[in-house]
């Protein structure tokens, strides 16, 4: 289950990143945004959350989107397992079609073998087949 801490801890680092990317201390920050120097200190520590308006306030000093801010969010092990069964699911489907592909190949090889009796069309070379057993060669 995605937490707090871990939306915190994203936020933390993605802040910290675009704030020393602008080359901005943490002073100079906390001046732009008319907050205290310990309140931005907090927030690149994980300890404080942010607000809707200073969310969009570090939006405008860094020229970032939101998505951007809170993004790279831990994992969760729900949607690990979420995916774990997506990924499962996709490979047994694409095993399935290929299975099915494969099948309807030899299926194909075999009624050829059958219908054109004694030779097959195989990669522009006639090869010879062996005698299928057939009613008609059981009777000779």
């Amino acid at each position: 289950m995605t937490t707090v801490e871990s939306i915190r801890r994203a936020v933390a680092k993605n802040l910290k990143t675009f704030r020393e990317e602008k080359g901005f201390t943490q002073e100079a920050l906390a001046e732009k945004l008319e907050k205290s120097t310990s309140h931005i200190a907090n927030i690149e520590s994980g300890k404080t959350g942010i607000s809707d308006d200073l969310l969009c306030g570090l939006c405008n000093i860094f020229g970032k989107k939101p998505s951007e801010i809170y993004s790279d969010i831990d994992m969760d092990f729900e949607f690990d397992k979420r995916l774990n069964v997506v990924v499962r699911d996709t490979v047994r489907t694409e095993f399935v079609n290929i299975a099915d592909e494969v099948s309807e190949k030899i299926l194909r090889q075999v009624t050829a073998r059958t219908v054109s009796g004694k030779y097959i069309e195989r990669r522009a070379e006639r090869m010879p087949l062996r005698k299928i057993a057939s009613p008609e060669n059981k009777k000779r």
